[in-house]
């Protein structure tokens, strides 16, 4: 790698919701990083929001289709993180074939984001909405249960062409960030919301009741929106240095959790809290089935009616990561008040 203060970043999703939290950490730790970073940004409209608060930054004009663009941008680059749609397989090939041109001395560092519905494959494979199962995946003791996940598994193909990418080029060193039910207001300059928490609350204020799926026992972990932009910062702290603390690599696959909640017991206390504000006349839950509740919500049962159980360990005992903000428990009120506000209630 580089001298540290000739480093380079290449940086995706800085107007999304998580990246663009994360962005706004790294740049208020480290303000001189701003300019050694690159950013993909769609249009000129969302161009002048960040250079309005990032003028030192660089702007590169594209979106996740623009391979050539990827590929060159990777391909001189020290630091790629991958912050936009966890969904698309082109763009991160196209960032593993620039990574694999790279010709910048020594190492290249790939922090990617994924997502727990991974996990979530024995529920929709079984069909078993609604419901929870005991075992919890774990990134450390039994980290290559997470990395080897059924082909069917949601990001597995994105995930595979990372793993592949690391194979092939072993001076590319890689770290998957999978982020859970994540929750709070964004502090980046695009979204701020998150989907989870705030589509159950705008949904109860609309309809008059929350809803659950099938009995609503499945769980899911959780993690507010700053804390995982500070698992996101450790790595490229570490990558900035060589990359010597944290584990990259086939390992490096890091949970984000801070504990789980049943997705049955938060439409409960989403409904007494639009009960409390004045948003609905009574704090009722409805039960619908999979196929019930995607007619009304995008990925409704996907969201609401799967299981994902795992433990970020790693983060914890390799990265000395801390959760430090508000439970997601406590975050129902706000989100309640806010989605009210939006449909002028």
């Amino acid at each position: 790698m580089a001298n540290n203060t000739d480093l380079k970043i290449f940086y995706t999703g800085a107007t999304g919701y998580l990246g663009g939290d994360a962005w706004a950490l790294l740049i208020e730790k480290h303000p001189e990083w701003e300019a050694r970073s690159t950013l993909l940004v769609r249009n000129e409209e969302r161009a002048k929001v960040v250079q309005a608060k990032y003028p030192g930054a660089r702007l590169v004009f594209g979106d996740l289709s623009d391979s050539t663009l990827l590929e060159t941008e990777a391909a001189n680059a020290d630091i790629v993180v991958h912050c936009a749609s966890i969904e698309d397989p082109h763009s991160s090939q196209a960032l593993s074939n620039g990574l694999a041109k790279r010709r910048r001395d020594g190492s290249a560092y790939w922090v990617a984001l994924s997502g727990t519905d991974n996990i979530t494959w024995r529920t929709i494979e079984e069909g078993s909405y609604g419901t929870s199962y005991d075992h919890v995946y774990d990134d450390m003791d039994r980290v290559s249960e997470a990395t080897s996940l059924p082909d069917q598994a949601p990001h597995r193909d994105v995930e595979k062409i990372q793993q592949q990418c690391i194979t092939q080029n072993p001076s590319v060193k890689l770290a998957i960030v999978c982020p859970s039910c994540v929750y709070g207001v964004g502090e980046g300059c695009g979204n701020e919301r998150s989907i989870q928490l705030p589509e159950l609350a705008k949904y109860t204020i609309e309809n008059s009741y929350a809803f659950k799926v099938g009995q609503g026992l499945c769980r899911w972990p959780n993690i507010h929106v700053r804390d995982h932009s500070r698992i996101v910062l450790s790595l490229i702290e570490d990558a900035m240095q060589g990359g010597t603390h944290a584990t990259w690599g086939k390992d490096g696959y890091y949970f984000a959790e801070n504990g789980e909640h049943v997705w049955g017991d938060i439409a409960h206390l989403v409904a007494e809290e639009a009960k409390k504000e004045g948003l609905v006349d009574n704090a009722s839950v409805k039960s619908f089935s999979a196929e019930e509740i995607d007619t009304q919500l995008d990925f409704g049962s996907a969201f609401y009616g799967t299981d994902s159980r795992c433990k970020a360990k790693r983060a914890r005992q390799v990265l000395g990561w801390r959760p430090q903000q508000d439970s997601l428990e406590a975050e129902i009120a706000r989100a309640v008040t806010i989605e009210g506000r939006s449909l002028g209630k």
